[in-house]
């Protein structure tokens, strides 16, 4: 009996563990079916995918030396890109893009940016302005008083793109000047308040010295009804997830890196 009980032991000791399951859901009213783990999220539709992390990688090594001539000494050059996943509303999916390297030049390069995408409809389908009304995004102004620079034409503005062009980078040298596309689309669903929920956007930087820097601006804005479903479903999480829980549901990030011979020898 007791050798019985140690070669059960034995054997469960040596079993391997389950492998967990990624976590599915189906976006209400479309065709899209979302899978998440650890390591990526993926969009699908008839069992193909329309989104993913990881898929991305062939891209990113293609471009590090794509249109490099073959004489050129590339030995020093670096590069890395990653993608962390902030939230997941209906089929909008955010998540923060950072790059950063040397491939040349006089010096190295550092981006960061939020991003959100319509996996329904393409890459760059998505924008805040399609879904909320205008007129809500410019009463949400509170954060970017401090970088007016043209306080008449702030208080008169009609329109985000005239409201941006108001305003000053600062000593922070915040890149409102490239804004516009930055409000459509870089942006997250952070939680929701009463019929309001919280958005942030983020814009990089309009300086050179202030490479690899990021401003994030927060909005609370009313909930349209179109929205509103949607967004109850990732509140609960039964649909995806908002950014406050990103955490919490373990949103997945991804990696990618590209090293020239020398940068290889780097200790």
């Amino acid at each position: 009996m007791l050798m019985s009980s140690v070669v059960m032991v034995a054997l469960l000791a040596a079993a391997p563990a389950p492998k967990s399951q990624p976590l599915t859901w189906k976006v209400t009213g479309t065709d899209i079916t979302f899978e998440m783990s650890s390591k990526d999220l993926r969009a699908l539709r008839d069992g193909k995918e329309v989104f993913g992390l990881q898929s991305r990688k062939k891209d990113f090594l293609a471009s590090v030396t794509e249109g490099v001539d073959a004489t050129q000494d590339t030995s020093d050059w670096e590069a890395a890109q990653s993608f962390t996943v902030l939230s997941v509303v209906g089929p909008y999916v955010s998540y923060e893009e950072s790059n950063g390297g040397y491939t040349g030049g006089a010096h190295p390069y550092a981006s960061r940016i939020y991003a959100t995408q319509d996996v329904t409809k393409g890459k760059d389908a998505f924008s805040l302005l399609h879904v909320f009304p205008e007129k809500d995004v410019l009463k949400a102004d509170g954060y970017v008083r401090k970088y007016i620079g043209d306080a008449k034409a702030f208080e008169s503005a009609k329109t985000v793109e005239a409201l941006l062009q108001s305003l000053q980078a600062g000593e922070d040298c915040v890149g409102f000047e490239y804004g516009l596309d930055n409000v459509k689309r870089s942006v997250a669903f952070h939680h929701v308040e009463g019929d309001k929920v919280a958005v942030r956007i983020s814009f990089g930087y309009a300086a050179e010295m202030c490479r690899g820097n990021m401003y994030v601006v927060g909005l609370l804005l009313p909930i349209p009804a179109s929205l509103k479903p949607a967004l109850e479903r990732a509140n609960t999480r039964q649909e995806g997830f908002l950014m406050k829980d990103a955490k919490a549901v373990k949103a997945p990030s991804v990696s990618f890196k590209w090293e020239g011979a020398e940068a290889k020898k780097k200790p």
